[in-house]
């Protein structure tokens, strides 16, 4: 039986994740439209979060031994584009770090062949068939994705592109305009679209430089294109945090609550229903869990004016599907739901007791390798130069995998005793313990395995095993995944505007990366956030937002 409380609260939230306590935040601070749904009174907001934790799919650690230093096992950076984390990024005066990919010193370990990645302009050093027209420096230079959008675009639209004006294309007018072979891009595989116009090879040396599976697999081509164009072109730069990414949800939350808005932690909710408040006004009413140290179960029934799903599609999934929005038979909201694909990834952070690649011999005019990623064909398939403690000489790395390479991990990840290590401690600042994310021992030992091998030191007992590792798979629910991508089929455009609201005239809202435009990003989250603000509840920008 669950307690009712008489309260009706303005705004529900439901998720402690970026999107939703940004949310909280901008309801509270922000002013509001004169014909603002919301009035011009003050609200009464509460955030709900299933964990212990706030920021969702932001994840800080301080590594054991390296107590400067914050990595992040969730995600790890912001673009130069994000202009809304920018924006937060200096309210709550926060550091950014630059955060450097391609040092042309890195290697690229694939079919065998160690390469740096200066290498990748010199068609002689690839182990891969490419044509003579895909050979050229300026072609490799480019990368095989824009040089497959230059020829679908030159194909579908009839005008001459070029890299100089690629970044103009308007993928929405272009998706909505001419086709493919009679087909809109919506309809067609991402990777299919790339094999047309650029061989098998170029696909295949484009995944395996790459590091991921995902991005090249998942898309459909309106999306694809769009998407990894702007994020890993070639002018895209990336800054993460000093003081760890979580400090920004984190932030967030605390001027939330400075503004008198509540956060109410271990708590889920299990599902919600429409009705008709006692004012006669349209309202939602929801039974939340939470479970005590003493392992009671508490359930209550609130009531709130409107509610906000701040959740990425497998989270919505979990819901009860009752009620006039999840119930079975709404197919229209199903559908929207439905309309990406999650993508499960994992993270895995290491600590080594030295920095043993600073000291691996270097062509002559390179610096040795301290920052960016190495990029390999191996089941691991990158690594990041995280940081070094400049004392201790300590170090720490992290691995990030996804998509098909996942396969091969599963049966190490499962059933398996914990990595015996350094358990690390306390975070600070509101940040997760390093030990409350245990390594699969095994896993461990085979990723170090396959370190070594991508670096050129396979089986070399020089090289000391890590000393510490932390983990965590975003496959695992609540979350589905780390990212959700827009899948075959999906008009993307017409389902971002429409998810937010995903019943007219109902008041439930949804926002989150995963009906974004910057799908895996922060900054997916921000935007639909801002969307339902600005569109649906006409709060305003705030004087310290520049976008």
């Amino acid at each position: 039986m669950a307690d009712e409380t008489g309260e009706i609260l303005d705004v529900a939230i439901i998720g402690g994740g970026v999107g939703g306590v940004y949310s909280g935040m901008r309801l509270l601070e922000g002013p509001r439209a004169a014909d603002s749904p919301l009035g011009q009174g003050p609200l009464s907001v509460t955030v709900f979060e299933m964990s212990n934790r706030i920021g969702g799919r932001l994840l800080s650690l301080r590594p054991p031994g390296i107590p400067d230093t914050r990595v992040e096992v969730g995600g790890m950076r912001y673009t130069s584009q994000h202009n809304y984390v920018i924006d937060l990024v200096k309210k709550f005066n926060l550091t950014p770090v630059d955060f450097p990919v391609r040092d042309p010193q890195n290697f690229v370990y694939v079919r065998g062949e160690l390469l740096r990645n200066s290498d990748l302009t010199d068609a002689a050093k690839l182990p891969y068939q490419l044509k003579p027209d895909e050979s050229d420096p300026q072609t490799l230079g480019m990368g095989f994705t824009a040089l497959a959008a230059i020829r679908l675009l030159q194909e579908m639209t009839g005008e001459n592109w070029s890299a100089e004006n690629l970044g103009n294309a308007d993928w929405y007018k272009i998706s909505h305009t001419y086709q493919f072979e009679g087909n809109y891009i919506w309809d067609l595989p991402f990777r299919y679209l790339s094999e047309r116009v650029v061989s098998h090879e170029a696909f295949q040396f484009n995944m395996d430089t790459s590091g991921y599976d995902s991005i090249l697999f998942t898309w459909n081509g309106a999306d694809g294109f769009p998407w990894n164009l702007e994020d890993f072109g070639t002018t895209t730069t990336y800054s993460r945090l000093q003081e760890g990414y979580q400090q920004v949800p984190l932030r967030c939350a605390e001027a939330f609550a400075a503004l008198g808005g509540k956060i109410v932690m271990d708590t889920r909710m299990e599902g919600f229903d429409c009705v008709t408040l006692p004012d006669g006004t349209p309202g939602v009413e929801f039974v939340t869990v939470t479970q005590g140290d003493n392992k009671e179960v508490h359930k209550q029934v609130t009531r709130a004016r409107r509610l906000v799903l701040a959740m990425p599609r497998r989270s919505l999934e979990l819901l009860e599907a009752r009620g006039q929005v999840m119930a079975p038979a709404n197919n229209a909201v199903r559908d929207l739901i439905e309309s990406v694909t999650p993508i499960p990834l994992f993270k895995l952070a290491l600590c080594y007791e030295t920095a043993w690649w600073e000291n691996l011999p270097v062509p002559p005019g390179m610096q040795p390798i301290t920052s960016g990623e190495t990029v390999t064909d191996l089941p691991v398939r990158q690594l990041y130069y995280w940081a070094k403690d400049e004392i201790t000489g300590k170090a720490v790395v992290l691995l990030y995998d996804d998509g098909l390479a996942l396969d091969y991990w599963a049966g190490l990840r499962s059933h398996e005793v914990p990595f015996k290590g350094d358990p690390g401690g306390s975070g600070g600042n509101g940040l997760p313990d390093w030990r409350d994310f245990p390594a699969p021992a095994r896993m461990v030992e085979e990723v170090h395995r396959q370190i070594l091998e991508m670096h050129g030191k396979a089986g070399d007992p020089a090289i000391p095993p890590p000393y510490a590792a932390a983990y965590h798979d975003w496959g695992d629910d609540p979350y589905g995944g780390g990212a959700n991508f827009w899948h075959v089929g999906s008009q993307s455009y017409a389902v971002s505007k429409k998810i937010v609201q995903p019943m007219p005239g109902l008041p439930v809202y949804i926002v989150g990366e995963s009906y974004s435009h910057q799908q895996g990003w922060v900054e997916g989250a921000l935007k639909t956030a801002e969307d339902m603000l600005l569109n649906h509840l006409g709060v305003l920008p705030s004087p310290w937002q520049s976008t």
